[in-house]
């Protein structure tokens, strides 16, 4: 019997979720060693750290690590290293000019971010030196080259996670009071020097500083995006940062620990997605490819959404693994941040679309209303409910970010190809396993406490995966 050969979009997906599943398995698996450690209030730093980081990057790289770098790859097939060096200038000068910014005013900042000088400089020396792999990464994605990959993601992980354990427990046993800044010392030591190869890498291989037509053609695309990814940041990580302001790092650690988890199945969605985008890109003027394309997107749309709500259903199991009894009483926030998590892929789903049509604008719009929206309901319903509210009403808010993305896509696509009754995926379909997915795992809530009826779901939906697994494979061999 013949083997059927296994395509490299797919072992490139399977060796990426695999690589990343091993870093952030290890981050999980190192979370019980730190939570005894370390107090609330220094897994509070830990957090708040990435929390800034995350929403400053986005403006440090100029939106260049967003959905437009894979399209510029496209554009410049055949000057890929020369093109990768030169964006590299434009974020290593962003980062040099918030360095500057930073150093004629360091109390004012640490003030407003709540980090020490030492954080704010880690943080800075890690807006200079990451941009270069995450291009790195996303090139090798793109171009289906998963072995250096996997290489570099299961060696710099383990590696920084090894040494993040040893500092916290040589200092734990010193006596040391900072050992959330401690951490970060650690882990970043070895990801920056992974980075900083990188870095030199990128210019020897690209021999080149400027380019006006690379320069032009990506801030044409980031430009928009930034809007997009500050509004995307706030809508991740403002929930944490308002609970560090009006509550206190105690509930940020608690939190935090808790969102790390329930955001768990984004790992499997981001490996789908970065191999959805070349064959989506590759196929999206083929007519004869459009219902290959909806049914494509709708049946990975319902896989991740199993996955999702197969994570809620284990978050007391996963909890109790992880975390102290301290952390039980936020339990209650998994399901609508999962939920949440679902629909960050129904949306981005759609702003690849937008992308392609080369309308970023759209995308940072929706973005936009979606991260306002988010910021005033988690004020009103901290204030009024506690710091776990601040869950739900980012579920509201990723509602809305889909819905829009959803219908301005639509529009958008139609008046480009001028058919009124084109479509790139099955819409209807969406909005229905969007609802469905949303319920069910609001629906988890009740089940937490009967143990014996949540196995039992579990059970018959493994039964399920494991009767359709031909299906299933068949599915992401496409």
């Amino acid at each position: 019997m013949k083997k059927r050969k296994i395509s490299a979009g797919v072992k490139s997906s399977v060796v990426y979720t695999l690589s990343s599943l091993f870093s952030k398995g290890l981050a999980i698996i190192t979370v019980p060693i730190f939570t005894r450690l370390m107090s609330t209030s220094e897994i509070g730093v830990v957090n708040l750290f990435n929390s800034w980081y995350s929403m400053i990057s986005v403006v440090a790289t100029l939106a260049l690590t967003s959905g437009g770098f894979q399209l510029s790859l496209k554009e410049f097939k055949n000057e890929r290293n020369q093109y990768v060096s030169s964006v590299l200038t434009l974020t290593s000068m962003v980062a040099v000019l918030f360095s500057i910014v930073y150093c004629i005013s360091p109390p004012f900042w640490n003030n407003i971010t709540g980090l020490s000088t030492g954080l704010m400089l880690l943080m800075m020396l890690e807006l200079l030196l990451s941009p270069a792999q995450q291009f790195w990464l996303l090139r090798q994605r793109y171009e289906y080259k998963y072995k250096a990959v996997a290489v570099v993601t299961f060696l710099s992980a383990l590696f920084a996670a090894v040494i993040s354990v040893w500092a916290v427990i040589y200092g734990a046993k010193s006596g040391a009071e900072n050992l959330g800044a401690i951490r970060l010392y650690a882990n970043y030591a070895v990801l920056l020097s992974v980075a900083f190869v990188l870095w030199i890498r990128t210019y020897i291989k690209g021999k080149t500083f400027y380019n006006k037509q690379y320069w032009k053609f990506s801030l044409a695309l980031s430009i928009p995006l930034i809007g997009n990814s500050i509004a995307t940041q706030v809508l991740s990580v403002s929930d944490r940062t308002m609970i560090g302001k009006m509550v206190g790092n105690s509930e940020v650690g608690i939190y935090s620990t808790l969102y790390t988890v329930s955001s768990l199945s984004l790992i499997i969605w981001q490996a789908i997605n970065s191999s959805f985008i070349p064959y989506l890109y590759d196929n999206f003027e083929k007519k004869d490819k459009r219902k290959e394309i909806k049914t494509l997107a709708t049946k990975l749309l319902a896989a991740f959404s199993v996955v999702a709500f197969l994570l809620t259903m284990m978050a007391p199991e996963i909890v109790r693994i992880l975390a102290t009894k301290e952390y039980y009483e936020a339990i209650y926030i998994m399901p609508p941040i999962a939920a949440g998590v679902f629909l960050t892929s129904v949306s981005n789903m759609y702003s690849n679309v937008l992308i392609y049509h080369k309308k970023t604008n759209y995308i940072m719009i929706s973005s936009i209303i979606a991260a306002v929206v988010n910021v005033v309901l988690n004020y009103f319903g901290i204030k009024m409910f506690g710091y776990l509210a601040a869950a739900y009403t980012t579920l509201i808010a990723y509602i809305i970010l889909g819905m829009m993305q959803a219908i301005i896509s639509g529009q958008v696509h139609r008046k480009i190809t001028g058919d009124k009754t084109d479509s790139v995926y099955d819409t209807k379909m969406i909005l229905g396993l969007s609802v469905v997915t949303i319920s069910c795992c609001v629906a988890c809530l009740g089940l937490y406490k009967t143990t014996i009826l949540r196995y039992a779901i579990l059970g018959v939906l493994c039964i399920i995966v494991c009767l359709k697994r031909k299906q299933i494979i068949k599915i992401f061999n496409k």
